[in-house]
């Protein structure tokens, strides 16, 4: 029955047809037979009862007279009959008077003993006994045997008949039920062929035609019904998708918005709480140093939620950008711990740390495995008081690499199942308890597992009520990058290692031509030149030289110009050296691409604005041009570079300042980017398109999260020559020709 079920609509029509036909005619053809065999059966004992009858009347004189040879005569008449084997008559007193045998057939041996009139078959033969009256009185008996043959070969014959007009019914009903079928599985066959072209096409517009009104028709048109609906929903789908779209475009540049708003204000927050801090330490005024300084950490715990909101929108958003570049591991893992001892210490807890130096580096986003780290860190000192927290670190080989896996365990309250089921939740803490207790937006951990699977791993939790929680973060050391080119030139043979040398200027380009330019112009200027061919090997020679500067091709094979910066910014004894971005194109005549020279985000690093402001300083007669449109965050950067021995300009907007450099050339710029009347990107591009301007340092100071496209417009296109400031949110990024002439000094 299985096999059946598993059949198509089209045998199964088939055949329930034929094996309907089958029966009826073999029924029918079964009745028939058995009709005719008895009815023949009842002639055959008519008619020996009608030769016994004869043979009675004809012999009753015989026996009357006992005149033997007489009723032998009579009996021999039967060789007529062939069916008729053998005859018998016998006289009253039952004794035999005359007897018949064909010849050649056995028959009855003997004669059979006499038995009241009648009739019976056996398995071949019929036996009949008729009695001879004569005045009504029995004076003797017939009986007459015959075989069966006739009745046999009758019914082979209608055998034969039946099985031929079955097989020639059978096949008729083959061809009648191969064209009735189609009736019925055409249209199941079409709409199966309707439904794999919706589904391979996805084309909801597709119909199936009806061809009748019965149970097939009304099951098409639900069929027909069913994809208008699918189709209609898909429209109001497309106009939600485009809606949602649109809101989430909206959103972006709202946050993008919102964040130069909300950081503009904590940057005034930040800087004036932290120049309040100094001036009461400096007029004794220490009473007020405590009040100041909860003010400066509630306003760096706003700018981190601030942060959190935003990271989370760039994720959701697609646009969160992650820098692939070599660290080691003990390094990045030992500032971490640096970073996190006052929250760890702050509940009295015991930072337990497990990181062997021999782990060695590994390849992936040092700022996010930084930035986890630190939050599970942060959570992990958040809910523990006076308990211990431990972080170690271990390789795993898996499949053809290691893997680094950090695993962060704390003695602190722990999670109840239902807990750690809403812990990766976005704004969500283990419950609503926890949150009013402990505080915090439950953006870390959702940021955190985000940024681990973006970087190819994953964060897993273990957990038990009261008894602490471990978080083991797990990733690949090598992180996969969508776009790694191929053909990795083969390291050549170890070089020696160079000697420093002062006024030294590193090359970093992949065109020969290109090096060997750039090497014969720095070197009329004075300048002891090395050469390198490839990000990796340029990243050797800046550890080796420590050179003055570094020229870098920004568009490079295997690792390009944004990713040795990265790598040269990460490392803290390279982080100073200025570097200036280029590209050598065509006629391979080395100039310099105008645009930012560095720029910070807002809030600013004070201590890394004066370094900035330290490098940059030409002669004591220069000045600072600080082109920004809020007037509080003017007023605190002039107190601060007053402080540092700067004379002092600022302009509110672009204009404004374009009208100030015309006054007076400023040494250098600090540039906010969103201003009304004439941005920061305005700006630039103005001051750019005089010759003398071109060579002014412009440090960005801005909120705004800076993306490629706003990169594209500060370091602006110079015909035949490209060169591009870099972006980095906590880095100072150097730049151009002024650098390197300043770095002699």
């Amino acid at each position: 029955m299985r096999a059946f079920r598993d059949l198509s609509i089209k045998r199964k029509l088939t055949l329930i047809i034929m094996a309907t036909s089958f029966v009826a005619l073999l029924l029918a053809c079964t009745a028939f037979l058995a009709y005719d065999w008895v009815t023949f059966r009842r002639g055959m004992v008519e008619a020996l009862s009608s030769q016994a009858e004869s043979i009675g009347i004809n012999s009753s004189a015989a026996l009357a007279f006992n005149v033997q040879g007489s009723g032998n005569e009579i009996l021999a008449s039967l060789r007529a009959q062939p069916h008729v084997v053998s005859a018998y008559i016998f006289d009253k007193d039952g004794s035999v008077f005359a007897q018949y045998r064909r010849s050649g057939v056995n028959g009855q041996a003997s004669a059979p003993k006499l038995q009241p009139a009648g009739h019976y078959f056996d398995s071949n033969y019929l036996h009949l006994f008729q009695p001879i009256l004569q005045a009504g009185d029995r004076i003797g008996t017939v009986y007459i045997q015959s075989d069966l043959d006739q009745v046999n070969t009758r019914l082979r014959r209608y055998l034969m008949i039946v099985a031929f007009i079955i097989a020639a019914a059978l096949a008729v009903a083959f061809m009648f039920s191969s064209g009735l079928q189609r009736v019925v599985s055409g249209p199941i066959l079409h709409l199966a062929e309707i439904e794999t072209r919706v589904h391979q096409e996805n084309d909801y517009s597709i119909r199936a035609t009806k061809e009748s009104n019965d149970e097939l028709g009304l099951l098409i048109d639900g069929f027909n019904e069913m994809l208008k609906k699918i189709q209609d929903r898909d429209a109001l789908l497309t106009i939600a998708k485009d809606k949602a779209e649109e809101a989430n475009r909206t959103k972006s540049s709202f946050l993008a918005n919102m964040s130069h708003e909300l950081r503009t204000p904590l940057n005034a927050i930040l800087g004036y709480s932290e120049m309040l801090i100094e001036d009461a330490q400096d007029t004794g005024s220490e009473e007020a140093v405590p009040d100041l300084q909860k003010i400066h950490a509630a306003g760096k715990h706003l700018l981190s939620l601030i942060n959190d909101v935003l990271d989370l929108s760039k994720i959701e958003a697609g646009k969160m950008e992650l820098y692939v570049e070599s660290f080691e591991i003990p390094a990045a893992v030992h500032e971490v711990v640096t970073t996190i001892q006052p929250l760890v210490a702050k509940n009295e807890n015991v930072l337990k740390v497990n990181c062997p130096a021999e782990i060695g580096g590994m390849r992936s986003d040092v700022t996010r495995v930084r930035q986890v780290l630190f939050n599970l860190l942060s959570n992990a000192s958040k809910f523990t008081d006076r308990g211990v927290i431990s972080l170690d670190v271990s390789a795993k080989p898996r499949g053809d690499q290691d893997w680094i896996v950090f695993k962060i365990k704390d003695t602190g309250i722990g999670m109840t199942p239902e807990q750690m089921g809403k812990l990766f939740q976005t704004f969500s803490q283990a419950d609503a308890s926890t949150t009013r207790k402990y505080g915090g937006t439950g953006l870390g951990l959702v940021i955190s597992r985000r940024f681990c699977q973006m970087m190819g791993g994953d964060v897993v939790v273990e957990s038990e009520s009261g008894s602490g929680s471990t978080f083991t973060v797990q990733l690949p050391r090598h992180m996969p990058e969508e776009a790694k080119a191929e053909g990795v030139p083969a390291e050549s043979e170890p070089k020696e290692a160079l000697t420093p040398q002062p006024n030294t200027i590193l090359v970093i380009d992949d065109e020969e031509s290109a090096r060997d330019l750039a090497t014969r112009l720095l070197t009329k200027e004075g300048f002891n030149v090395q050469a390198a061919s490839s990000g990796e090997e340029g990243l050797r020679l800046a550890r080796e030289l420590h050179p003055t500067a570094i020229t870098l091709d920004v568009l490079m094979p295997n690792m390009d110009g944004w990713s040795v910066l990265k790598a040269l910014k990460a490392d803290k004894e390279l982080a100073d050296i200025p570097v200036i971005l280029l590209t050598i194109v065509e006629d391979k005549q080395l100039g310099y691409a105008l645009g930012a020279r560095d720029y910070l985000t807002k809030p600013i690093d004070r201590e890394r604005l004066t370094s900035i402001l330290k490098k940059y300083r030409v002669d004591n007669n220069s000045h600072v041009l600080v082109i920004e449109d809020d007037i509080g965050i003017r007023e605190m950067m002039r107190r601060v570079l007053e402080k540092e021995g700067w004379n002092v300009r600022e302009a509110e907007n672009g204009r404004e300042g374009l009208d100030r450099v015309a006054e007076e050339r400023p040494g250098l710029i600090l540039l906010d980017l969103m201003m009304p009347l004439m941005d920061g990107f305005e700006f630039v591009s103005e001051l750019h398109k005089r010759q003398e301007w071109r060579s002014i340092p412009i440090v960005v100071v801005t909120g705004k999260d800076v993306t490629a496209e706003d990169r594209e417009r500060l370091t602006g296109h110079v015909q035949k020559i490209l060169l591009k400031g870099a972006y980095k949110n906590e880095d100072l990024l150097a730049a151009v020709r002024g650098v390197v002439n300043t770095s002699k000094i």
